[in-house]
């Protein structure tokens, strides 16, 4: 009786965790990202980029293992000099605001959210914090897809109006 009350448990919290995540807005996919990906190492790495791969698109992943292999090759031709996500994933401006001898993390906030159909663009803004002036320092843009009644993340729309996918996509190294 207490096995099947465990198993019982067990399947309605993975049920209500699959629906929850189901009923995601965009936004909070978004937000949801970031914090997992400022809490981590900034190196565009293959380690990484699989601990990435849940919030992105088959589409986008698959041009970031496509990168990685065009890095390593590059590296294997000029050794020693630095790739092109050399600084790391460009998910978010550089992060090098120092004061009293810390360093302190862009503050990040989550902005609009337009969605046309299964397509949504979900504004973020990057400042510095409080100790560096506070001054806004870009807005991206993160288009997400809908799949499977899930949203994931598509491509990076920088301020300039460029996208990630084009970086990625570029015909030379």
């Amino acid at each position: 009786m207490k096995t099947k009350i465990f198993f019982l448990s067990i399947i309605l919290l993975l049920f209500s965790a699959t629906v929850f995540a189901q009923k995601q807005s965009a936004s909070a996919v978004v937000e949801s990202f970031y914090k997992f990906h400022r809490a981590r190492e900034r190196t565009f790495n293959a380690g990484e980029v699989n601990l990435h791969k849940k919030w992105f698109t088959a589409e986008l992943n698959r041009l970031f293992q496509n990168e990685l292999k065009r890095e390593k090759e590059y590296l294997k031709k000029n050794p020693g000099n630095k790739p092109f996500f050399g600084d790391g994933f460009a998910l978010t401006p550089l992060e090098e605001c120092t004061g009293g001898g810390k360093s302190f993390k862009n503050v990040l906030k989550v902005g609009s959210e337009t969605i046309r159909k299964s397509v949504a663009i979900v504004e973020i803004k990057f400042s510095e914090p409080k100790p560096c002036g506070s001054a806004e320092l870009t807005k991206y843009k993160i288009e997400l897809v809908k799949s499977k009644n899930v949203w994931l993340i598509n491509d990076l729309i920088y301020a300039d109006g460029k996208r990630l996918s084009e970086d990625l996509k570029r015909a030379e190294y």
